[in-house]
């Protein structure tokens, strides 16, 4: 392991020397790993760099608002040429895809936020610190001192505003803000940005949303509510899986709430979970525990079969953490 992340002024010289890179982000992409990709790639074309942009699962429609998101590809499973091999936003390198590991070439540099990042790449740039890759992305950005355009700016924002849940969580720092001011000064426009990232649900999306509260349940003495989501619901509702979505932060919106957790259960018995806390319990802990990872307010598993009794054991593992707070 590394005792130092390599400077971000040494990583610019290498990125922007090279005369064609594929950026990565990881599957089942969000806010920030869509935000940091195009925010870096947008910038790199600006200098002339020839950047192409690669997600397994492409773009998904909920992001299509993006600028510059049509540039997105779907991991092709044969190797294009490309001298540089960049992953954003990405702890593992399966996290990148099948079509990628298909490849059989090692990411260049990686570069992220996740404190449970493996160090998959050949330089590897890991600051837990901050609460997005966006931010470290607009940090390269300003340390290289390249040019930030309106595009690219816009792009960060909802990479920034998405991961700090508009600005809200624990990570978020003055230095945060002060980025968001300088994206702000670059051109992007902050307001309509994020009404188009949280005030433009589809109808079916909406409907999910609604049945999810129904499932919703509570339990020790009110301190950790869950959603668990069906493929009946999916179906019933004609909502996609990205759909999902910010649905796990509404379980902290009572007073008396400290974990939450989104139980989305597939047709193949497979689970995902998703994680959240206001800061007492260490969401990060727990995911590890059963292979998963993230932040210690945000985290996430994926159990590959089982769901049911995998289900219950995430939870008996979030009741035990609540019973060790001080009453």
């Amino acid at each position: 392991m590394q005792d130092l992340p390599p400077s971000l002024q040494s990583l610019g010289t290498q990125i922007s020397a090279a005369s064609s890179v594929a950026v990565f982000s990881h599957m089942k992409p969000d806010g920030d790993a869509y935000g940091s990709a195009l925010g870096l790639g947008l910038t790199l074309r600006h200098l002339g760099v020839k950047v192409t942009i690669y997600n397994q699962d492409g773009l998904l429609d909920m992001y299509r608002f993006l600028p510059g998101s049509a540039l997105i590809e779907k991991t092709p499973s044969l190797a294009p040429l490309h001298d540089l091999i960049v992953s954003l936003d990405t702890s593992t390198e399966e996290r990148l895809g099948s079509n990628f590991l298909a490849w059989e070439k090692k990411v260049d540099i990686n570069l992220d936020h996740h404190v449970s990042n493996t160090l998959y790449g050949k330089i590897n740039h890991i600051n837990p610190d901050v609460p997005a890759t966006a931010s470290l992305v607009i940090d390269l950005i300003q340390t290289c001192q390249w040019p930030l355009h309106a595009d690219a700016a816009s792009c960060l924002f909802v990479g920034l505003s998405t991961d700090t849940g508009s600005f809200r969580y624990r990570g978020t720092t003055a230095a945060t803000f002060r980025q968001a001011a300088d994206l702000s000064t670059a051109g992007a426009d902050t307001a309509e940005l994020s009404r188009l990232c949280y005030q433009s649900m589809s109808p079916q999306r909406f409907a999910l949303l609604r049945l999810a509260y129904e499932s919703l349940k509570t339990e020790c003495n009110h301190t950790l509510a869950y959603y668990t989501l069906t493929p009946e619901m999916f179906t019933q509702t004609g909502a996609k899986p990205e759909d999902t979505e910010g649905i796990v932060e509404t379980s902290l919106s009572v007073n008396s709430i400290e974990a939450g957790a989104l139980f989305e259960i597939k047709s193949d018995g497979s689970l995902k979970v998703s994680l959240r806390s206001k800061g007492k319990i260490n969401m990060s802990q727990i995911a590890s525990s059963f292979g998963g990872g993230g932040h210690p307010g945000a985290a996430g598993i994926n159990f590959p079969s089982g769901a049911a009794g995998h289900k219950e054991s995430v939870l008996a593992e979030i009741r035990a953490a609540l019973k060790k707070l001080p009453s």
